[in-house]
């Protein structure tokens, strides 16, 4: 059945006792009642007591609107050599068939945490834990066989350093590169999440073909929702996004600062943002993890 399992996903999750997993079948099966599939990321959540704060923010991304994406997750206990491993967080690997994007179509792309968003004066080198030579962590097209950071380089100076006449054309600027539905609920999931950990990193970003623009996937939320780092505090109010070029270049544009405040507030009238909403999701999760968590807490003493 499973090609193979591999442990630990690159990153700081590393050094935890508790592993992530990815694990690759040689055949498509549905696992937790999720759509049959042959990839899979096993997630300790070992960070995360809580065990809700990846399945919540990407279940209310989604909610936002029907084109949002993000893995579906559920909870899954594993057994490793017959002996009780763990708690889990089943998600989906966000790849190309997940994110919808035309393989034959010479505008499709996926970057895991480009670096577009960091302004070009910060040095990146160093910083991007992937191979060497993959400053944008680009998944599809493979490297070797299209080398697109050229065109993200190109794309992360216009964003810094475009004139406003060029980079808010009503039909050559930002808005024909970007989904700005994407951006806008990328922008306020955030904020709801308080998700600063997110503001740079913890994204994919795609573009599907040649009609559609770059749009978000998040990704990688434990470090949300009141946790900031392993001892970190959230500091009160809302998280400061001016690191992101993008962001911060769009909340000078009255425009953009009416729309986002439009969204949000639609957002809250379709009965998604408000408190009742917020705390169901909450409640239903914890119904769902409680006893399973328990015995997790049993199994690695923290």
């Amino acid at each position: 059945m499973a090609t193979g399992a591999h442990e630990g996903k690159r990153g700081s999750s590393e050094d935890y006792p508790k592993h992530n997993f990815t694990l690759e079948l040689s055949l498509k099966h549905s696992l937790g009642g999720l759509k049959k599939e042959d990839d899979w990321i096993l997630c300790a959540s070992y960070i995360d007591r809580s065990f809700m704060r990846h399945k919540l923010s990407f279940d209310l991304f989604r909610s936002f609107r029907q084109e949002n994406i993000a893995p579906q997750s559920t909870y899954i206990e594993v057994y490793r050599n017959f002996r009780y491993h763990g708690l889990y967080v089943l998600m989906e690997r966000m790849d190309a068939k997940r994110l919808k994007v035309s393989r034959g179509d010479s505008a499709a792309m996926i970057f895991k945490e480009p670096s577009i968003f960091v302004h070009p004066s910060i040095p990146t080198i160093g910083s991007n834990p992937y191979i060497a030579g993959d400053l944008h962590h680009q998944k599809f097209p493979k490297l070797n066989h299209i080398d697109l950071t050229t065109k993200m380089e190109t794309l992360r100076n216009f964003i810094a350093f475009a004139p406003d006449s060029v980079f808010f054309h009503p039909e050559n600027g930002v808005a024909s590169i970007f989904d700005m539905k994407s951006i806008i609920d990328w922008h306020i999931l955030l904020q709801v999440t308080h998700n600063n950990d997110g503001v740079i990193k913890n994204f994919y970003l795609y573009r599907q073909n040649t009609e559609t623009g770059f749009r978000i996937a998040p990704w990688d939320y434990d470090h949300s929702f009141g946790r900031d780092g392993d001892s970190e505090p959230h500091l009160p109010g809302p998280i400061d996004v001016s690191k992101n070029t993008l962001l911060n270049r769009l909340l000078q544009n009255s425009t953009y600062r009416n729309e986002l405040r439009q969204r949000y507030f639609e957002l809250v009238q379709n009965e998604i943002l408000t408190v009742d909403n917020l705390q169901r999701m909450v409640q239903t999760l914890s119904n769902e993890v409680k006893i399973h968590a328990q015995k997790d807490e049993a199994r690695w003493g923290h």
